[in-house]
């Protein structure tokens, strides 16, 4: 009987131990499966017409396991989005990775419109866009979709 309520007793402790190896596991796990990948774009909100405007695209990850930026894709509009010139068609660098350009603004009314589309590739996740979903080559990643685009426009203003 003394023996029963022993193990009675420690039961609890048990228990908890138990509950906390496994909390200790899933803490553990997240933070080993959570990536931070990140596209970020350094550039005015507005700019003077006629003005030179420096754009600059950092891109992130510290995933780890051999994750590189696989393909570091960028391009520029200065209008509105008809016509594109790159800024950066890179591909497997090591993050961070950053590109950037000066180009011109255009009329007062007129956009500047930037967009990248970045694929991290190498490391656990396999080829992922900066949320840490799957590519999808075919449909988002071909028509510069976001994810994995990022986009940012520069309203010019007059002088």
């Amino acid at each position: 009987m003394v023996r029963h309520g022993e193990n009675r007793r420690r039961s609890p402790w048990l228990i908890s131990r138990l509950l906390l190896a496994f909390l200790g596991m899933a803490v553990a796990g997240v933070s080993v499966s959570a990536a931070n990948r990140a596209i970020n774009f350094a550039a005015p909100a507005t700019a003077p017409a006629g003005s030179k405007v420096a754009i600059t695209i950092t891109a992130s990850t510290d995933a780890g396991a051999g994750e590189k930026i696989g393909f570091f894709h960028a391009e520029y509009s200065v209008d509105g989005g008809i016509a594109w010139a790159p800024i950066s068609y890179a591909q497997n660098e090591e993050a961070p990775a950053k590109h950037g350009i000066i180009c011109t603004a255009g009329t007062a009314g007129s956009t500047i419109k930037v967009r990248a589309r970045i694929a991290f590739r190498g490391g656990k996740a396999g080829d992922v866009d900066f949320t840490g979903k799957p590519i999808a080559w075919e449909t988002s990643w071909a028509k510069w979709q976001a994810p994995p685009t990022k986009t940012a426009s520069i309203a010019i203003l007059a002088k």
